[in-house]
């Protein structure tokens, strides 16, 4: 029991680092600006700045306009890149090439990538000329509901590479004896992925859509690069909103929208690990 009790206290030591930086700089944090959405200015006012902020339509817009966000582009960028996957593993001379071309867009710095996408969809950009040279009007990509298409786009360009690596890992790690039994049991290629594949590599599945859940809210970034403070109202987000209080030094509102958005991370993470470990006792 001595010596395990010292083993244990070592380890405590190696990870002792890592749980002070993460009191200081995430739990700690985090308790305090709880604390400041139960205030305005010095006075207590509970729960007060969360009901007002469900009554705030601008709150609401940029709640609806996230949620819209996560519910098309995760789905799109996993499937997408899922089926590159698949076509990259029947290649295996050429895969190692189309993976490391395929990891440009996350490496690139967010300025190029910005100068390149206003080159693109600008109203005389390379989209625009390809629309009018096929008869088709100028779509204004940066003032019109075709904004969030545009976002999305470039969210499943950017993060489509590392989706790929990821599910390339993945389906190397299947049994080839599987696909071998199941062909001669007379499965088609369609019965190999959904009984074969898709089942082997479930947990490579959810592993690549909590990546993605968390950087879907750092499309951000480009959405405020591109847009500025205020973008079109089809784009505005959650992290619009929190930027915007943060410059009008409202501290109460953007506490309390922060708390409500990391509280949507965690229920979807919640979901997500419920849903892995009743998966995993199934099995």
């Amino acid at each position: 029991m001595t010596r395990k009790r010292k083993d244990y206290f070592t380890a405590f030591l190696f990870i002792l680092p890592s749980l002070i930086g993460i009191a200081i700089f995430y739990i700690v944090p985090y308790i305090i600006c709880f604390i400041k959405s139960l205030y305005i200015g010095q006075n207590f006012v509970g729960l007060t700045n969360y009901i007002q902020l469900f009554s705030n339509n601008t709150f609401l817009l940029a709640l609806k306009n996230t949620a819209v966000f996560t519910v098309i582009a995760i789905p799109l960028l996993m499937i997408i890149s899922f089926l590159l996957a698949l076509f990259l593993n029947s290649f295996e001379k050429i895969s190692s090439f189309f993976q490391s071309a395929f990891l440009i867009p996350v490496v690139v710095p967010i300025a190029s990538l910005i100068c390149v996408w206003q080159v693109v969809f600008d109203d005389y950009g390379a989209v625009n000329g390809l629309l009018n040279t096929l008869g088709f009007d100028t779509v204004e990509f940066f003032s019109s509901e075709f904004s969030l298409a545009m976002i999305i786009f470039i969210y499943v360009w950017k993060y489509c590479g590392f989706c790929v690596i990821l599910f390339t890992a993945g389906l190397a790690n299947v049994p080839k004896s599987l696909y071998e039994s199941a062909r001669l049991d007379g499965a088609n290629s369609f019965k190999l992925v959904t009984k074969v594949t898709i089942p082997m590599i479930t947990p490579t599945v959810f592993f690549v859509f909590l990546m993605e859940i968390i950087y879907s809210f750092n499309i951000f970034r480009e959405v405020f690069a591109l847009f500025g403070d205020y973008p079109n109202e089809n784009i505005y987000f959650l992290q619009n909103f929190i930027n915007n209080n943060y410059y009008n030094l409202n501290y109460p509102r953007l506490s309390s929208a922060s708390i409500i958005l990391s509280v949507f991370i965690i229920i979807i993470l919640l979901v997500f690990f419920i849903f892995e470990r009743k998966r995993s006792f199934s099995e």
